[in-house]
């Protein structure tokens, strides 16, 4: 049954694309999280900055338009944790649905190794059958 060969190693190749868009969405999630990390940190520089009378008056225009950002990057934060937590489900099923196949290869492998081994003990015994009733009528 070459064709279980073909669809392990077509299932194995669906695997790993599904890996490799994982990654991709992983490193999509992990720069929209610097993205958030670095408008904290310039928030926290500006607030600092803010003290001064001068830049007060351009500290709540730059407020308003981090929080916009802030909510938006959120959002973007929540769209890729979910494409990642769905591309993760399709991968454990890909892969589940691998593990069958290589399974029913084991078993249809089994199942034949068992069939050969019936066939030899029957040559086997055969032949022994054969050797004593040759030294019998000796």
């Amino acid at each position: 049954m070459k064709s279980l060969q073909t669809l392990i190693k077509l299932q194995k190749t669906y695997v790993d694309e599904q890996r490799q868009h994982l990654a991709r969405l992983y490193d999509q999630l992990e720069a929209i999280e610097r993205r958030i990390t670095e408008m904290e940190i310039m928030k926290a520089r500006e607030q600092a900055a803010a003290q001064d009378e001068a830049a007060r008056a351009t500290y709540g225009a730059f407020l308003k338009g981090v929080i916009i950002k802030g909510r938006a990057l959120e959002e973007e934060r929540k769209v890729a944790a979910q494409a990642v937590k769905i591309a993760q489900d399709k991968l454990a099923e890909l892969f589940e649905e691998q593990k069958r196949y290589e399974i029913a290869e084991e078993q249809r492998i089994a199942v034949e190794n068992a069939e050969e081994r019936r066939r030899e003990t029957i040559d086997l015994d055969e032949i022994g059958s054969v050797m004593h009733e040759r030294k019998r009528g000796d």
